[in-house]
């Protein structure tokens, strides 16, 4: 019996842990996990790669290290392709069969609003993201103190991240944070005064669907970070040095970090079952495919509804780890010719990072702000890190970032003739 696992992210990597201890000692199950890097990416700290609060190889971990002490296959593969019918994945390395499958290829970033062209326009999904928004970065301020045009150098340091949701507003505190505390220190012919970043969301507040009150003091903590939010406000227009905002303003820029949104692998967003507008898979209440029983989604490739709220499942990494449980609970359920069991949503406590001593959050209704709710952040974005040689030198990373500035060497992989 083969059950294949397709994406190497929390809820592909979960899945696959939860399947092995589970069946570990049936050896007529074979247990494959296909995807298209060889590493594990902790994604809720790309914020902190792309503004140098973390080393970049600190929050990847290499899945083959996992198969020391599991009994699982691994196929560094990208996946072209799911035939339903004939229960066959496809990929650019042949294709494999499957008797049960789990959907966990995550998402990209939801591009199909931006108004234009750039080649100043950067997304933060996978770590080669972060460190060219790092890079990118650093060689703006390289730049904006060798130019002495003052309206070009204004230009040069105006950074636009445009997505008001968590990952845009950790963004735009880490960013602005790193310019304060880091970068100015060592671009003494720059202006304070110049360096601008502005948080770019369409609703009325920042992080919308979340808690009011956390929304609303984080807003007031970004803007104390001198962080220019601007809401109700939509990029209707982007070119190489600058963006058009609602029509009407004009902003000059060489820097726009789009984080708006993000849509269903397209390899999920092509199967033909029902899905929704993000190209999410319509799931039941077992996590599964209607009309393919063997077929689980999980993570940002589903679409689940609670009953009882009507609530839909935000794309969150607590809930990609969760629902592994139940995904490898019904599984053996089905195994045994037992009945499944049902997916209870249950709401996460909701943590922002603001910087490398802020956080806003709330817990259970219990609002936290300030360098509690970031140790409170850290601590519980450490507990769901792989391996403690990770866990360790994120720890060390936050540490040191806590005594010394954040390192500004501008790294190039241009090799040379």
């Amino acid at each position: 019996m083969n059950i294949v696992v397709l994406g190497g992210g929390f809820a592909g990597v979960y899945s696959v842990i939860r399947l092995e201890k589970a069946l570990r000692r049936d050896r007529a199950v074979r247990i494959t996990l296909i995807s298209d890097e060889n590493f594990f990416l902790y994604t809720p700290l790309l914020h902190e790669v792309a503004t140098g609060g973390v080393e970049t190889r600190h929050i990847a971990y290499p899945i083959r290290r996992l198969r020391k002490k599991r009994r699982f296959d691994f196929a560094r593969s990208r996946v072209t392709g799911v035939d339903l019918d004939k229960r066959k994945v496809m990929t650019d390395n042949g294709s494999i069969d499957y008797d049960y499958l789990v959907l966990a290829l995550g998402s990209t970033t939801n591009m199909t609003s931006l108004p234009g062209n750039s080649s100043n326009v950067f997304t933060l999904k996978n770590l080669l993201d972060g460190v060219m928004i790092r890079n990118h970065i650093i060689r703006m301020f390289e730049t904006a103190d060798c130019e002495e045009d003052t309206r070009r150098r204004k230009q040069l340091l105006t950074f636009v991240v445009v997505g008001a949701g968590y990952t845009g507003v950790q963004l735009a505190a880490d960013l602005r944070n790193f310019v304060r505390r880091s970068l100015l220190k060592g671009y003494r012919n720059i202006d304070p005064a110049l360096v601008r970043v502005l948080l770019v969301g369409d609703r009325d507040h920042i992080l919308s669907g979340r808690d009011r009150k956390l929304s609303d003091t984080s807003a007031r903590m970004l803007q104390k970070l001198g962080v220019d939010i601007r809401l109700n406000t939509r990029v209707t227009g982007l070119w190489d040095h600058g963006i058009e905002l609602n029509h009407i303003e004009v902003e000059p820029t060489d820097t726009v970090i789009w984080v708006a949104g993000i849509v269903a692998s397209p390899v999920v967003s092509a199967l033909p079952v029902q899905k929704d507008e993000l190209g999410r898979v319509v799931v039941d209440q077992y996590l599964r495919v209607p009309g393919h029983p063997e077929v689980y989604a999980v993570g940002d490739n589903a679409h689940f509804e609670d009953p009882a709220s009507k609530a839909v499942l935000p794309p969150r990494a607590h809930y990609a780890v969760r629902q592994p449980a139940v995904v490898v609970a019904n599984i053996l359920a089905d195994l045994k010719g037992s009945a499944p069991h049902t997916y209870r949503y249950q709401p996460a406590s909701e943590l922002v990072s603001l910087g490398p001593r802020n956080a806003a959050m709330n817990l259970f209704g219990v609002h936290l702000f300030g360098l509690l709710a970031r140790f409170i952040w850290l601590a519980g974005y450490l507990t769901i890190m792989m391996g403690p040689y990770n866990r360790t030198r994120v720890l060390m990373d936050w540490i040191l970032g806590l005594i010394y500035d954040r390192d500004s060497t501008l790294l190039s992989f241009k090799r040379q003739s």
